[in-house]
């Protein structure tokens, strides 16, 4: 008896100390489908940055006797029509995706949370103002937009970084403006401006840490759809151009010859699905883990 009792008041200690991440972390583990994704990605980002010491053969090494040729014992995953091997274009072009992917959320995040956390923090007519602009540029056809800047420009990597990312931050504004109006009224930062902080440094030391959660469950939203627009910027010939290459420059030359060669198309349109999937199910985990209704239970 004596014993039960002490595995429960170290039990109630242990909750009771667990500081909110931990609690968050501890509700992810219990999401098998986000740990398996979670791995997932983490594997898929290590073979990525190791490509050129992993891939079988060079990144533009042909051979066109070869010629396109189905999975064998040589080429797992087969060969194009230059003959070059499937797997090490997927391992290389793994690289320019979640690049892509990564990099243009990136910007999205700076420019997304700092509009939001201005907007919501400060209120009045600079919240006014600030949103009106996010309403406008949402009306605007910005993958016109895009399409126009690759052809006066040059379709060049950093251009299409820039490009997904000034387009796909609108949102992230929206979301931390909505963030910061809840949490700016309460009592720590009401604290913050006592002490006399300055405005930027509430900003960015007490408003934005609080508010990271969602923020973290956005990101892992923004990324497929980064990847999902490059993948169809690439389809359309306005993305990566050759000799570099992307999971959606695979799909674009797999669909042109799907038919005598469907592997060309499968694999890389397989590769893509799933990390895909893997980054949706981690942001509902991470969703799930980080809801401050959940942690109240």
């Amino acid at each position: 008896m004596a014993t039960d009792s002490l595995q429960q008041y170290q039990d109630v200690v242990f909750d009771q100390g667990r500081s909110p991440w931990q609690d968050a972390w501890y509700r992810l583990k219990q999401n098998k489908l986000a740990i398996i994704s979670l791995n997932f990605l983490a594997a898929l980002v290590v073979i990525c940055v190791l490509t050129p010491w992993l891939a079988p053969y060079g990144y533009e090494t042909q051979n066109l006797a070869l010629g396109a040729s189905g999975p064998s014992a040589a080429h797992w995953l087969g060969t194009d029509i230059h003959g070059r091997d499937l797997m090490t274009r997927l391992m290389y072009g793994g690289r320019i995706s979640l690049m892509v992917g990564f990099a243009a959320t990136a910007v999205s995040l700076v420019i997304g949370v700092l509009w939001g956390a201005i907007a919501g923090y400060v209120g009045g007519l600079t919240d006014t103002v600030l949103m009106r602009i996010v309403d406008i540029l949402y009306a605007l056809p910005f993958m016109i937009f895009i399409i126009l800047l690759m052809v006066v420009f040059g379709r060049s990597l950093l251009l299409l970084f820039l490009a997904i990312g000034l387009i796909e931050w609108l949102t992230m504004a929206r979301i931390v403006r909505t963030q910061v109006m809840n949490i700016r009224n309460q009592e720590f930062v009401s604290a913050a401006i006592v002490t006399g902080l300055s405005h930027w440094q509430i900003i960015s030391r007490h408003i934005i840490p609080n508010i990271i959660g969602p923020v973290i469950v956005y990101i892992t939203l923004t990324i497929p759809s980064v990847m999902l627009l490059e993948a169809f910027l690439s389809f359309l010939g306005l993305g990566i151009q050759p000799p570099q290459s992307s999971w959606g420059v695979l799909i674009s030359g797999g669909v042109e010859t799907m038919e005598e060669y469907p592997w060309l198309l499968l694999f890389p349109g397989l590769t893509l699905s799933a990390t895909l999937f893997a980054l949706n199910f981690l942001g509902d985990g991470l969703r799930d883990a980080l809801d401050p209704r959940a942690t109240s239970d």
